[in-house]
């Protein structure tokens, strides 16, 4: 249910483009650190885009080096030097990772399954360490809701909304996780709104594959069994384009002088997301949306 959440890199400047990278490459770092060395192998830019939200609700100091790893040993890259919000992002994305796999485990077949068998153990690994940081509340919290909504799937209700305003409640417990007051308000809204849009686009994207192979979605089910019309679809996208308006009101109350990463903040909100949501629709992202967009994703980096 990852890797949706992008920035429309052809509409960044370069200093926001060596930013974006950046705070991507510092999580990575965060997470081999914080996490374990294996943690990083389930690294995604959606939990970039939680380092960015975090980083300018907490108003977070920054600082920027250049670094050469594993994955780059020949040229330095721009990489986001570790601090407070980038360890939060790397715990909480270990605690999300081992409740997907372990769902995964419970509900996949096949090579799905044995996916989940092999990665369950570094993900517990990386989510014990997580633990012992003070997460437990949100430990809690996500394995807590994740039931929920299995529970919610299981009903089969023909329902898209109900299965994802409880993922929505996920992403808003992550995203607001120690923070206070307005920040705590703005930090839910936005992960709300944003879940919301992660599940619903996720159904979307998985509709042919789990039409064939008899597996649930909650648009099937709203449809009949059958996929939805194009007349339809222009509906799924205009919902989905409102559902983020909440998301896009609680961006403009964030007081921050990071003025940069709330630049490529904005580029997601206002661009990646409805690119995202037009590749998926459309006939051929629907079939294509997934794989394309994760390659240029490793082509970032």
């Amino acid at each position: 249910m990852f890797g949706y959440v992008r920035v429309k890199s052809s509409e960044l400047k370069v200093r926001e483009y060596e930013a974006y990278r950046g705070a991507y490459c510092g999580l990575c770092r965060s997470m081999g650190k914080c996490t374990g060395q294996c943690s990083r192998m389930t690294l995604s830019y959606d939990f970039a885009f939680l380092v960015l939200v975090r980083v300018c609700l907490e108003n977070t100091e920054i600082e920027f080096s250049q670094r050469r790893c594993l994955a780059h040993p020949l040229k330095k890259r721009n990489v986001m030097e570790r601090n407070s919000t980038l360890d939060y992002c790397a715990r909480a994305a270990a605690i999300l990772n081992y409740h997907k796999i372990k769902d995964d485990l419970a509900d996949e077949k096949g090579v799905k399954k044995l996916r989940a068998l092999l990665v369950y153990p570094l993900v517990a690994k990386a989510r014990k360490k997580a633990l012992k940081a003070g997460l437990l509340e949100l430990d809690e919290s996500v394995s807590r809701r994740l039931g929920e909504l299995a529970d919610t799937e299981k009903q089969a209700l023909a329902s898209v909304d109900i299965p994802a305003t409880i993922f929505g409640e996920i992403l808003a417990d992550i995203v607001a996780f120690g923070l206070e007051d307005d920040g705590a308000r703005i930090a839910r809204e936005l992960g709300r709104s944003v879940g919301k849009w992660i599940y619903t686009i996720d159904a979307l994207d998985d509709m042919k594959e789990d039409k064939a192979k008899g597996r649930y979605n909650p648009f099937l089910l709203l449809y009949g069994g059958r996929l939805p019309t194009a007349e339809e679809l222009v509906l799924v996208s205009d919902a989905l384009k409102a559902g983020l308006c909440s998301a896009e009101a609680a961006l403009d109350l964030v007081h921050t002088d990071r003025a940069v990463m709330m630049s490529i903040i904005e580029n997601i909100m206002y661009l990646g997301l409805p690119q995202t949501a037009e590749q998926i629709i459309s006939d051929d992202g629907n079939k294509k949306c997934k794989c394309q967009e994760r390659n240029k994703e490793r082509n970032l980096t």
